[in-house]
């Protein structure tokens, strides 16, 4: 039997991301609802633009079979309507006015790039090194952009800490704390009498180092905070915590202020040989001038330094599953880098398009370390940089025999 057409093909697979990625339940929770707003949340930002990345591969593939824009939208919105109605009856989800609008648009931005093809699979050498070179200096300042995200935040406001508490959206400790410190400060179950003294600590320029000692708890299914700070608008401050088998510290960033998600600082399997009644000893640092970004954290002894986020967990601002293995984090920061500078290969045409997207990639992975809290670049991600302009060189190729372009 011969194959399908390559754009029912395309049609297809959108339509089973869309369907798997809207429509997996997450058993054990209640189905949300409906939510009337239209950005909800405290990630609503990573939401918006997840939607529309989500459809917009369906509106390029609805382009390419219907004539009519206007139809194509439709069907989009049509699409997002059911799956949000379907929504209202799946464990785990929650539908919202919001979802459709962002699908919607997430198609119209798919139906514009396929319907303007011919402009930009056919540009002229000048075009091309135009848009070559925009999208080198876009992927470098998303590189910059990520190191702003993540750097520390801490609201002027009252502090309370906080020991194994019960928070509706994480499990329940089953360990206890017996004491905790900021840099030598104390800080107890309850308000802090001080919380300008913890914001200093915890953005001072020579770093701080949070030491708690605990009785450990049985092993959580996931993340569950062993201590925290909160503020008295409810904005978590620094969690820590266990999470199944790793060690979690997280910090609030400027990222939370924007509504995006955020990843965690995470020693992976410290917790694996813990049994409950254990005595736990753990002490988290943060590096001085020049290392705001690295962080240290021991348990019992033994020291995991040079922890952090590289340039690499800028996908972690849109969507951080706490559940994906350390090894797949890993795979995932080298694709977002190769997809970062994809482009700016597609319409690499020239030696100096080349050099000029040689100079992006270093100013986005080795500066933009150098001045934001981000970890310097592994070696995989420099090299899933170069990978993905190669990447973006035969995609074009591809893409003007699939669209038709000779």
């Amino acid at each position: 039997m011969p194959l399908p057409p390559a754009r029912t093909r395309f049609l297809t697979a959108a339509l089973l991301a869309i369907l798997v990625a809207t429509l997996w339940p997450f058993p054990g929770r209640e189905p949300e609802g409906f939510i009337s707003c239209i950005a909800c949340g405290e990630r609503a930002t990573s939401d918006v633009l997840l939607n529309i990345l989500l459809f917009a591969p369906l509106g390029a593939a609805l382009a390419l079979h219907v004539r009519s824009i206007p139809r194509c939208l439709l069907v989009a919105a049509l699409l997002s309507a059911t799956i949000e109605l379907a929504q209202l009856y799946i464990p785990g989800r929650d539908s919202s006015l919001g979802d459709v609008l962002a699908n919607t648009l997430g198609a119209a931005l798919g139906v514009t790039l396929t319907r303007t093809r011919v402009s930009w699979l056919l540009a002229s050498p000048a075009a091309t090194a135009r848009l070559s070179r925009t999208a080198a200096l876009a992927a470098a300042a998303v590189c910059w952009a990520t190191g702003t995200l993540l750097t520390p935040a801490y609201p002027d406001a009252r502090y309370w800490g906080q020991w194994t508490p019960s928070l509706a959206h994480l499990e329940v400790y089953r360990g206890r704390v017996l004491d905790a410190t900021l840099s030598g400060l104390p800080i107890t179950s309850g308000p802090i009498r001080d919380s300008r003294l913890v914001r200093q600590w915890l953005a001072a320029t020579r770093g701080f180092s949070l030491r708690v000692r605990a009785v450990a708890g049985p092993r959580t299914p996931a993340l569950a905070p062993l201590f925290a700070i909160f503020d008295d608008h409810q904005r978590e401050i620094v969690l820590l915590g266990p999470d199944r088998d790793d060690l979690v510290f997280r910090f609030r960033p400027r990222a939370a202020d924007l509504r995006f998600d955020q990843p965690d600082v995470r020693l992976v399997s410290a917790m694996r040989h813990v049994v409950a009644g254990d005595t736990l000893d753990i002490t988290v640092t943060r590096g001085g001038p020049g290392q705001e970004g690295y962080y240290r954290i021991s348990l019992n002894s033994p020291v995991a330094s040079g922890l952090g986020c590289a340039v690499g967990c800028g996908w972690a601002l849109l969507i951080y599953p706490e559940i994906l293995p350390a090894w797949l984090r890993v795979l995932l920061g080298a694709a977002w880098v190769a997809g970062l500078f994809a482009p700016a290969g597609f319409w690499m045409r020239t030696r100096s398009d080349a050099l000029f997207t040689a100079a992006a990639i270093a100013m986005g992975l080795a500066a933009a370390p150098d001045f934001t809290p981000l970890v310097a670049t592994p070696a995989l991600q420099w090299a899933a940089a170069v990978l993905g302009v190669l990447a973006g060189v035969a995609a074009r190729g591809v893409l003007r025999v699939l669209a038709g372009v000779t």
